[in-house]
């Protein structure tokens, strides 16, 4: 587990694994266990020290990467690009309770990106069969990618580095998300009653879900947080489940790891969060997004890309990209 030594928080055991827990975190980073059973009590905006934050504006896509109040490094990751009216991105979020998590996930997005980035200089954009057969590849390589990093981390964790992950490819109105693990992809539109998760979490709690147990039962139980899938070590499997959208009405593609969400499930809540996104720019967007996690609490490194999607400027250049790709 990861822990900033630059706070005075109180720190206490993990009842179920004994990791240090910060007194006011909802969930134990290092198996997931509950900790709490009240919400955070909002926070004070937290003042940004140099090297906290890095964020890359593309014009019609940005990204924001923020390290949080408690950690003493960012083990999420980002990579993106846009083109024309395309784009491809891709979000990692290390699983804390592994050796050199950050490498993980810088790994599996740079080797991930390299994948799906020809895309932008297609002749056609592929059709959904190919698309998935693309982004399965992405996945593959990315294991790959990270089964390379390094298992021993001095002072750190032994178990095999590992990483969720989330990619988005999108173009002329159609999006196509691909994941393992507990990093998202939302749809957030202009018909508030179309605004939903796209992805599919790899998780205890969605497994209960999917069961039949009502999703407030799921998420209250103590192993609700715990990633059943992931890319890395012990692996079972990294076949990413692969979702499709034909956008409709013009929205935003918004891809995040837990660092938002945890404080921001909803997708209506996320909505009220960014009243004026229409008129935003993308980065502004990404920077709001960001800030509400900080100021709910920042506890998990915090990473947010958004995508304004609208069908009706498919095939005309939106923006000031100019085919520029960028990583953190």
């Amino acid at each position: 587990m990861s822990l900033d030594t630059d706070t005075d928080a109180e720190v206490r055991p993990c009842p179920q694994c004994q990791s240090p827990v910060f007194d006011d975190e909802l969930y134990c980073e290092g198996c997931g266990r509950r900790v709490a059973d009240e919400p955070l009590a909002d926070h004070a905006a937290v003042p940004r020290r140099h090297g906290y934050r890095a964020e890359h504006d593309l014009g019609v896509i940005a990204g924001v990467t923020d390290r949080g109040t408690r950690r003493h490094r960012n083990e999420d990751a980002l990579a993106i690009a846009a083109v024309d009216g395309r784009i491809v991105a891709a979000v990692c979020d290390g699983v804390a309770s592994t050796a050199n998590p950050d490498q993980a996930a810088r790994a599996a997005a740079n080797t991930a990106f390299a994948v799906v980035e020809p895309l932008l200089a297609a002749p056609h954009w592929p059709q959904d069969a190919k698309l998935e057969e693309l982004l399965g590849e992405a996945f593959d390589e990315a294991q790959r990618a990270v089964l390379e990093v390094p298992n021993h981390e001095p002072d750190g964790n032994d178990q095999s580095p590992s990483t969720t992950m989330v990619v988005a490819v999108a173009a002329q109105g159609h999006v196509t998300v691909a994941n393992i693990g507990d990093s998202r992809a939302y749809w957030l539109s202009t018909n508030q009653a179309q605004a939903r998760v796209l992805t599919v979490d790899d998780s205890w709690a969605q497994e209960r879900i999917a069961e039949g147990i009502a999703p407030e039962v799921a998420y209250a139980e103590p192993d609700a947080h715990i990633i059943t899938r992931w890319i890395g070590g012990e692996a079972e499997s990294v076949t990413p489940t692969v979702v499709t959208l034909d956008v409709t009405e013009p929205g935003l593609l918004l891809v995040c790891s837990d660092g938002l969400w945890n404080y921001f499930e909803d997708p209506q809540r996320l909505l009220e969060l960014i009243p004026d996104w229409a008129v935003s720019a993308p980065i502004e967007i990404a920077r709001r997004l960001t800030d509400a996690a900080l100021v709910a609490g920042g506890q998990d490194n915090i990473t947010v890309v958004v995508v304004p999607v609208d069908p009706a400027a498919a095939g005309h250049r939106n923006g000031t990209d100019g085919g520029v790709g960028t990583k953190e």
